[in-house]
């Protein structure tokens, strides 16, 4: 009875997680992703406060380039799948509050002649940011369960302790 749901799942799984390759070339690229990040955060920063665009989008690129650095024996280190769901639990709240902070600050503003340029801003910060969050969660749980599977199969790619 369960097994046209399980053959459905499984090509959702398929569909949704990165290969082997996929991993791989995020975790090749983790540096550039990082400082990539920083130097958008800083930027949003320093910039006037009618021009700052980007901080959560920083805030996405530069937690993605960390899960990279977290995740580059992602094949041969055995617990690297508890880490993968550990970060992407903890990271989904510190972007669900930055997202509230930054809707309240716009709530928040009287309506003045860049509401629209606030709204589009912020509008278009959130969906990039929402973007990079979706690809590291795919990224994490991608690696959590191929790990996973290594560590359980026992592969012989993992190392010895």
């Amino acid at each position: 009875m369960l097994g046209p749901h399980l053959a459905i799942l499984n090509t959702v799984f398929k569909v949704l997680l990165l290969t082997e390759p996929q991993i791989d070339r995020y975790v090749l690229h983790r540096r550039t992703v990082f400082v990539c990040g920083v130097a958008l955060m800083v930027l949003a920063i320093a910039l006037p406060h009618g021009l700052r665009m980007g901080l959560f989008t920083g805030f996405m690129l530069a937690s993605l380039g960390i899960y990279c650095f977290a995740f580059r024996r992602w094949r041969t280190e055995p617990g690297v799948w508890m880490l993968a769901g550990f970060l992407t639990v903890a990271l989904a709240p510190c972007w669900l509050y930055f997202e509230y902070l930054s809707w309240q600050n716009v709530f928040a503003t009287p309506v003045a002649n860049n509401q629209a340029w606030n709204a589009f801003r912020l509008s278009t910060d959130a969906l990039i940011s929402l973007s990079l969050f979706g690809r590291t969660v795919r990224l994490s749980i991608s690696v959590a369960i191929q790990n996973w599977r290594r560590t359980r199969s026992g592969s012989r790619t993992l190392s010895a302790r």
